[in-house]
C-alpha cells in the first residue's frame, strides 16, 4: 500500500498549502464575525431614557463602560556604561525604599557543561558560596543574615544569574561578599560531595514531576539529542563531575568581559562606580572560549511518550522549533503561542477547559533563547480523554493556519499583553532584568523600549503566517508522559518512540533474536505464505477501500482505489470529498492530479520513486529493482528486514515469524521539515483465488492516520489506456 501513503501525503501537502494566509491583509479584520461582538441593542424604553437623564445617579445597565483615555507612556530612564575590565553596567534609580538590589547577568550557563558532566555548572554556582579565600561558606551565611541580606544564583540555558540584595547602609558588605565569591572562591572538595549528593536526589524527585519531564524530553525532540540545551543532568554525569571541572568552568567564563551587573533601587550612578571601583576594580577580564553551539537537528515528527504506570492524567505537548528572540518573526509568534494557549480567552482555555473539561490550566509559550527556541503547548489531562485532548488541540492549531485569529479576541490578547509589560515596567528590577536579557541574548535595548508598541502592531495577518510558518502539521512533535495504557490511542498520531523518565530511548521490546535465515529464503517463505505458486499467475489485481482518515482533528470518509497490473504499473484514485487525487504510471512515467485538476508530469525523483511503489508485491521485487535488503533478526515474534531503496529510502518490514505475512512496513520520507516516518500495518489476510491480502491496512504518521477495509479483484482485464491519462495519450 506504498503508493497510497504517497498519495495521501501529497493531496494533505496540497492542502496545507491551500491554507496558506496569502490573502489576510496586515492590520484588516477578517470577514468571518467575531465570537463574542456585540448584539445589537433594542431601542430604549422610556425607563432606560429615564435612566440616562442628567441628575439621575443610576447606571444604564445596558451600555458597557468605555475605557478611559490613555495615558502616555516613556520607558524608564536607566544609565549604562562599561568598566574598563569589560564588565557590562546597567544602574536603575529608584529612592521609594532605602533597598540595593544587585543582579549580575554571564554568559555560560547549563548549555555549556561538557559533554558526559552536565551538572558543572550549576556545581560551580552552588560552591561560590561555599568559601572564599577570605571567609568560609558558615562565615558567608552569617554575614548575610545578620543583616537581612541574601545572594543567589541560577544557571540555565547559556546563562548563569546572581542575585543579591540588602538595606543600602549594607552595601559594602552584600558587595564585597559577591566579589569575593566571583574573584577567589575555594570550591572546597567536601562542598562539592555534599552538593553532589544533594544534586542526585534532585533528579530523582524530578522524575516524580510528569510535566517537567515531558518538557524535559521536548527539548531534545526539537533540539536533537546531543544538543547541548537538550541535554540534562543524570546521577551518572554529576558523578563524573571533579573539583578541576568546577575550577576550569569558573576560570573560563566567570570573567568581567563576559558579565553584565545591574545596580537597581536608592542608588545614584556616583554611587555605583565608586562601588565598583572598590570592590571589583580587581576583578581580571580573561579570555573566553569560543563555545561553537550546533545547528537544532529535531528528531523526526511522530509521538515521543515516557510511560508512567498509575498516572491519572497525561501532560502532553505540542512543541516544534522557533527563531531566536531578536528574529524580527519572534514577536508574532510570541503573540502566537499566547493566543493558543495562555490563560483565560486563549483556544485552548475555551476549548480544552471550557468545553470539553479535560484539564484546568493549559499553557501555550516559546522560549526566549538568544540562538533558536522551542514552542510548548499543551495542557495535563486526565487520561480517560489524553489523544481526544490532542485531537481538539491540532483542530485548534489547524483552524488557526487555515481561518486566522478572531481579530477581537486577538486585540484583547494584544491589549493584555502590552498593557501587562508595561505595568510591569513599574518594577525597577523588572527593567533592569529585561535590559540584562537584552544584552544576554545580543537584542538591541531600543527593542526593550518599544515593545510594548511592536506588541500593539501585530495584525490578525501577522499571527495567521507565525502560525502557517511554525505550526504547520510537519513542524509539530506530540510529547506525551502518562499512563501506559493511553499509548495505543497516541498511533493515530504518528510513529511513536518510547523513552523513560530519564528522557532516553526506551528498549525497543526484547533483544535482538539471531535469526539463520537468508533474505532469499525469507522472500520464499512469504511466497508460500500468500499463495505459493498461485502468486505468479497475479498479473493485475483491482483494490477498492472504504477508507476513514483522521488529520489534526478533522474526521474524513471516503473511497481509495488501485489498480495494478504487472509489470510496474498502477492507476490510484483518492476521493476523501474535501481532498482528492489521481495518479497514473505506466512502467516509464507517472503523472499527478490534484483536486480534480490538470494532469501534470511528475518531477524526475517522483517518478523513480513511484515506478518502485507501482508493484503488486513490493517484497518479491526486491533482488529484480536492486534494493539493498538485511535480514537483522528476530524480535518480539517479528523477522526484521532493513532494506534501502534505489532512491536512498529507508525502509524496514516487519513479517509474522510464525506465519511469514508481512505485518508492518515503515518508511522515511523526506519533507522540507525534515524525514517523517509512515508506518503502515497490514492485520486480517483474506484469500483471493487461492493469494492472500489484507482486508484492514492501517497507515499512521505525524500528518494523518487512514483506516482502510478493502476488497480485491484478481485477474481483472484492465487496459494499458488506464495507467496514462487522458491528456498524456
Amino acid at each position: 500500500m506504498t503508493m497510497i501513503t504517497r498519495l495521501l501525503l501529497l493531496v494533505v501537502c496540497v492542502a496545507m498549502a491551500a491554507a496558506q494566509p496569502g490573502l489576510a491583509q496586515k492590520g484588516k479584520k477578517p470577514a468571518k464575525k467575531s465570537t463574542t461582538s456585540a448584539k445589537a441593542k433594542p431601542a430604549a424604553t422610556s425607563a432606560q431614557d429615564a435612566q440616562a437623564q442628567p441628575g439621575n445617579d443610576r447606571p444604564n445597565l445596558d451600555n458597557q463602560p468605555s475605557p478611559l483615555e490613555a495615558t502616555a507612556f516613556t520607558f524608564p530612564h536607566y544609565e549604562e556604561f562599561t568598566l574598563p575590565n569589560g564588565l557590562h553596567v546597567f544602574v536603575v534609580e529608584n529612592h521609594e525604599q532605602p533597598i540595593l538590589t544587585v543582579n549580575l547577568a554571564m554568559r555560560g550557563g547549563d548549555a555549556y557543561d561538557p559533554a558526559s558532566k552536565e551538572g558543572v555548572a550549576a556545581v560551580m554556582g552552588d560552591l561560590l558560596s561555599k568559601g572564599t579565600k577570605s571567609r568560609s561558606a558558615a562565615q558567608i551565611a552569617t554575614a548575610l543574615d545578620g543583616v537581612g541580606a541574601s545572594l543567589r544564583i541560577q544557571s540555565a540555558g547559556e546563562s548563569m544569574t546572581m542575585s543579591g540584595s540588602a538595606l543600602k547602609k549594607h552595601a559594602n558588605l552584600l558587595l564585597s561578599i559577591l566579589s569575593e565569591e566571583l574573584r577567589e572562591p575555594t570550591f572546597p572538595e567536601e562542598e562539592l560531595e555534599k552538593l553532589r549528593q544533594q544534586m542526585i536526589a534532585n533528579i530523582a524527585y524530578e522524575r516524580s514531576k510528569p510535566l517537567e519531564v515531558a518538557q524535559a524530553l521536548a527539548r531534545k525532540v526539537v533540539y536533537g539529542s546531543e544538543n547541548p540545551l537538550a541535554r540534562k543532568q543524570s546521577e551518572e554525569s554529576v558523578k563524573n563531575i571533579t573539583r578541576a571541572d568546577v575550577v576550569a568552568f569558573h576560570s573560563n567564563f566567570v570573567r568581567p568581559n563576559n558579565a553584565s551587573v545591574a545596580f537597581v533601587g536608592d542608588v545614584s550612578v556616583k554611587e555605583v562606580r565608586e562601588w565598583l571601583s572598590k570592590h571589583f576594580g580587581a576583578w581580571e577580564k580573561g579570555t573566553i572560549p569560543t563555545v561553537n553551539m550546533p545547528d537544532i537537528k529535531p528528531l523526526p515528527a511522530g509521538v515521543y511518550f515516557i510511560p508512567r504506570k498509575g498516572s491519572v492524567q497525561s501532560s502532553v505537548i505540542l512543541s516544534a522549533p522557533a527563531p531566536a528572540v531578536r528574529d524580527p518573526k519572534f514577536d508574532a509568534l510570541n503573540v502566537t503561542c499566547s493566543y493558543i494557549g495562555s490563560g483565560f480567552g486563549s483556544l485552548f482555555f475555551n476549548t480544552l477547559r471550557e468545553t470539553y473539561s479535560y484539564t484546568y490550566s493549559p499553557f501555550g509559550f516559546v522560549s526566549r533563547g538568544r540562538r533558536y527556541n522551542r514552542i510548548a503547548l499543551g495542557a495535563e489531562v486526565r487520561t480517560s480523554v489524553t489523544d481526544s485532548a490532542i485531537i481538539v488541540m491540532m483542530r485548534e492549531i489547524r483552524r488557526l493556519v487555515s481561518e486566522g485569529p478572531d481579530h477581537e479576541a486577538l486585540q484583547r490578547r494584544v491589549t493584555f499583553e502590552a498593557g501587562q509589560y508595561r505595568m510591569s515596567l513599574e518594577s525597577a528590577g523588572t527593567v533592569a532584568a529585561l535590559l540584562q536579557n537584552a544584552w544576554l541574548n545580543e537584542v538591541p535595548l531600543s527593542a526593550v523600549s518599544n515593545y510594548a508598541e511592536r506588541l500593539e502592531n501585530v495584525s490578525v495577518a501577522d499571527v495567521q503566517n507565525a502560525a502557517s510558518r511554525y505550526l504547520n502539521m510537519l513542524d509539530l512533535r506530540v510529547v506525551v508522559v502518562g499512563d501506559p495504557s493511553v499509548r495505543e490511542k497516541l498511533e493515530q498520531f504518528g510513529q511513536i518512540s518510547d523513552y523513560t523518565v530519564d528522557v532516553v530511548p526506551a528498549k525497543q521490546g526484547a533483544a535482538m533474536e539471531p535469526v539463520s535465515m537468508s533474505v532469499d529464503e525469507l522472500v520464499g517463505k512469504y511466497t508460500e505464505a500468500i499463495g505459493g505458486e498461485r502468486v505468479k499467475t497475479v498479473q493485475s489485481l483491482t483494490v477498492k477501500s472504504e477508507s476513514e482518515m483522521m488529520m489534526q482533528g478533522n474526521k474524513m470518509a471516503g473511497i481509495i482505489l488501485r489498480t495494478l497490473k504487472a509489470p510496474g504499473k498502477e492507476y490510484s484514485k483518492i476521493d476523501m470529498k474535501v481532498m482528492t487525487q489521481e495518479q497514473w504510471v505506466d512502467g516509464k512515467s507517472a503523472w499527478i492530479a490534484l483536486m480534480n485538476g490538470p494532469a501534470a508530469q511528475a518531477d524526475e525523483a517522483e517518478v523513480r520513486q513511484l515506478l518502485l511503489d507501482a508493484y503488486i508485491f513490493p517484497v518479491l521485487e526486491w533482488k529484480n529493482l536492486k534494493y539493498k535488503v538485511t535480514v537483522v533478526g528476530k524480535q518480539d515474534g517479528q523477522i526484521v528486514v532493513e532494506a534501502t531503496a534505489p532512491t536512498d529510502r529507508a525502509e524496514k518490514y516487519f513479517f509474522d515469524a510464525s506465519t511469514f505475512l508481512l505485518s508492518r512496513v515503515e518508511k522515511d520520507m523526506p519533507t522540507e521539515q525534515g524525514p517523517i516516518t509512515i508506518v503502515e500495518r497490514y492485520e486480517n489476510y483474506e484469500a483471493v483465488d487461492g493469494v492472500k491480502f489484507p482486508a484492514l491496512t492501517k497507515i499512521s504518521n505525524p500528518v494523518y492516520s487512514i483506516t482502510m477495509k478493502n476488497v480485491y479483484g484478481v485477474n481483472v482485464p484492465v487496459d494499458d489506456a488506464t495507467f496514462v491519462p487522458s491528456t498524456g495519450k
